[in-house]
């Protein structure tokens, strides 16, 4: 029942602040991003594996992240997946990386102190 009047309250405000200019989330509060995307918006795992692609050095690479047990992930090996306030982390799935999967389908990924940009389904 929440989430139909959030909705409602949230087309509302779109309505009224319309102007004819594009709307962004520039200078909105983190507490309502965070609120639009953990209810608006799909979150990893939600459905199962996840696919991951980034361009690493130039290349295309693709990752296959999946649910194995409780708070588990695997790549290529076993890794963990913890919930922080704005990413889903995971850490030791594949050898040297640490992915942050934001609710939507985008992130980073972190390979020898370098973030990358990632997307993910």
């Amino acid at each position: 029942m929440i989430k139909p009047l959030a909705l409602s309250l949230a087309s509302i405000a779109l309505v009224a602040g319309c102007d004819g200019k594009p709307l962004t989330f520039e200078h909105t509060p983190v507490q309502a991003t965070r609120f639009y995307a953990d209810t608006f918006q799909d979150a990893p795992f939600d459905t199962g594996q996840v696919t991951v692609l980034s361009a690493e050095h130039g290349d295309l690479h693709t990752f296959t992240l999946r649910p194995c047990g409780d708070g588990l992930v695997c790549g290529t090996r076993q890794g963990t997946v913890a919930k922080a306030p704005d990413y889903y982390v995971v850490t030791g799935a594949y050898a040297g990386r640490i992915f942050y999967l934001s609710p939507g389908g985008d992130g980073w990924v972190k390979r020898d102190g370098q973030l990358i940009q990632i997307a993910w389904d």
